[in-house]
């Protein structure tokens, strides 16, 4: 008999390498500690939006996430009648965005379909659970209506598994992500609200938990506080101890060249195009007082999640002649998630920098993971003022130049952004007095200790 604890990660995020699967991994890192076995559905056949509905895992997300994670798919629910992209579309145009509209009547019957076909998908989980002997869950951004039929196939599969198995608190439901705080400028997710997208129910097996305390508290009155709502911050570790790569000697920089590092997906909510204006200005700065030194910037992100994006910025790359100042990684890993010792990695593009940078749009990140990584690393960051910004770092004193921006101001950096950030670089000893004050804050707010708290195992 396999007395092995299984837990069984699901994200509705369906891309391999993201802040959520990084948050994941940090907590099957703990739960290793603790015997658990994890494996992790990466939600290709949940969120269609990404193209990847009924696609194989390839080797490479396979070999990226081994150390971590077995990758397993629910492939059962793509043999329910009926579920498929195109009526997964349907439903989330007509019920939650309403860019299509039925009558009454007619809605109704399709609300009446939805839940027909999430009992079939449910049974398809709860098959999937049992043989693999699941012991705990961790959902990751379920309540976002990217897919309700599913979000409520979990409700029912919960139910009908935690009875069989006469288990208690066995799943974690974290939303790092709410239709009020994601691209909530774009018509996604529709408006407030949202009558047809699956609320959080009272359950006796499940912890719901969100990234801040707004969220928490927005998600509670939603939910008109039929469940309590706990507060999940991600975490950081604050352990310098670690041997480096010099990527500033690898790629021939002067010891006075500076270097901002961007950690990022490359796609247009991020705004990565920021940070290559921003390059641009602080260079050509440089250039106009003969100065011998240079600004780089070294990106870490896939240039394949969007290639036209991700050509539209060499363009601009190309237009403002930086192609030698502007370094791309592709895709780097964690040191915890990095399992070959000559890959470079995260913490080697943050140790060779000297500032952090996230200048993301206003709408898209509800936390802003290189900010609180910055801290760890005690690295100064500059980021842009965005929703969420106040509540995750601001109000708890953290210092970084920040660019302002707003809902309907959400454009390129300007001259005074862009003089701040370079007195900032110039002033070698200010930048170190910033980051040890923000890192001895860090250490008592985000560090890596958090978690049992949550998910007593």
């Amino acid at each position: 008999m396999d007395l092995q604890r299984k837990a069984l990660f699901i994200s509705f995020d369906a891309v391999a390498l993201s802040g959520i699967t990084v948050e994941a991994t940090k907590i099957a890192v703990r739960l290793r500690e603790q015997g658990i076995t994890s494996f992790l559905d990466i939600g290709y056949d949940i969120k269609i939006d990404k193209g990847n509905f009924g696609r194989p895992y390839s080797e490479n997300e396979i070999n990226s996430l081994k150390h971590h994670f077995t990758l397993v798919r629910h492939d059962e629910i793509r043999q329910v009648k009926g579920y498929n992209p195109a009526f997964l579309q349907y439903i989330h145009d007509v019920l939650i965005n309403h860019s299509q509209t039925l009558d009454a009547a007619a809605e109704k019957i399709l609300v009446q379909q939805t839940e027909k076909m999430a009992q079939a998908v449910a049974n398809a989980l709860c098959a999937k659970w049992q043989a693999l002997d699941i012991n705990y869950l961790i959902i990751e951004n379920g309540t976002l209506p990217d897919n309700i039929i599913f979000t409520r196939a979990l409700y029912l599969a919960i139910a009908q598994y935690g009875a069989a198995k006469q288990l208690g608190r066995f799943v974690l439901w974290r939303d790092h992500d709410l239709m009020w705080n994601s691209e909530s400028t774009s018509s996604r997710y529709g408006s407030a609200p949202w009558p047809h997208a699956v609320r959080p129910q009272p359950s006796p097996h499940i912890t719901y938990v969100t990234l801040n305390q707004a969220l928490a508290s927005q998600l509670a009155a939603w939910c008109e506080h039929q469940v309590e709502i706990e507060v999940m911050r991600n975490t950081y570790p604050f352990d310098p101890s670690h041997p480096r790569k010099d990527l500033r000697r690898q790629f021939g920089l002067l010891a006075q060249d500076k270097v901002i590092a961007r950690t990022t997906r490359i796609i247009p909510a991020k705004r990565l195009d920021r940070d290559i204006h921003l390059l641009h200005a602080l260079n050509s700065e440089l250039i106009a007082q003969h100065q011998p030194q240079r600004v780089y910037l070294m990106v870490a992100g896939d240039p394949l999640e969007d290639s036209v994006h991700y050509h539209a910025l060499k363009q601009l790359i190309s237009r403002f002649q930086l192609e030698r100042y502007v370094i791309f990684f592709g895709a780097l890993n964690h040191d915890f998630m990095e399992r070959n010792p000559q890959a470079i990695t995260i913490q080697d593009l943050y140790h060779a920098c000297d500032v952090v940078s996230f200048l993301t749009a206003w709408d898209y990140d509800s936390y802003g993971n290189p900010i609180g990584e910055a801290i760890s690393h005690q690295r100064c960051y500059i980021a842009t003022r965005y929703e969420y910004y106040h509540e995750v770092y601001g109000q708890y004193g953290f210092e970084g130049e920040l660019m302002a921006i707003s809902a309907s101001h959400d454009g390129l950096p300007d001259a005074d952004f862009i003089q701040r950030v370079s007195d900032l670089l110039r002033d070698d000893a200010r930048r170190d007095a910033i980051a040890t004050r923000n890192y001895q804050k860090g250490k008592s707010l985000l560090s890596d200790h958090i978690f049992r708290q949550i998910f007593n195992v």
